[in-house]
Order: structure tokens, then C-alpha cells, then sequence
């Protein structure tokens, strides 16, 4: 399976983003771009790997050309 079809579930989602569950929860609320929960069924929901890699890889870019600005 390729990242652009892996489900990955909330726990994996933090690990990867070394993000605490509240964290989450936070910015699932607030950032329009954080990667979208897919509702596997009633009581269980995934993300998918590729979209945590890339929103990963904006807060990246993102944190360097703050930095570069500065």
C-alpha cells in the first residue's frame, strides 16, 4: 500500500507528528489544513499517511520562511 491510500489511526497520526491527542484535537479544530479524519465507521476514524506527510512538510516551510524573514 502506498502512502495516498494508507490509513493510519489517531494515535499513529500523533506519533508521527509528535503531537499530544489534545493537540490534535486543538488543531483539527483551528487549522483548516490539518489532515481531515476519514470515518472508517460510527466509532472509528483514520487519516491518511500522505496527508499527514504533507501538512507535516507545510508547517516545515512554513516555520522557514519565518525564519528567513526574520
Amino acid at each position: 500500500m502506498s502512502d495516498h491510500t494508507t490509513l493510519i489511526t489517531r494515535d499513529q497520526l500523533c506519533a508521527l507528528l509528535n503531537i499530544s491527542d489534545t493537540t490534535r484535537q486543538r488543531l483539527e479544530k483551528a487549522d483548516p489544513t490539518f489532515p481531515l479524519k476519514i470515518h472508517v465507521s460510527l466509532r472509528r476514524v483514520g487519516y491518511l499517511r500522505a496527508d499527514a506527510h504533507a501538512w507535516l512538510m507545510q508547517q516545515r516551510e512554513a516555520a522557514s520562511r519565518q525564519q528567513n524573514a526574520a
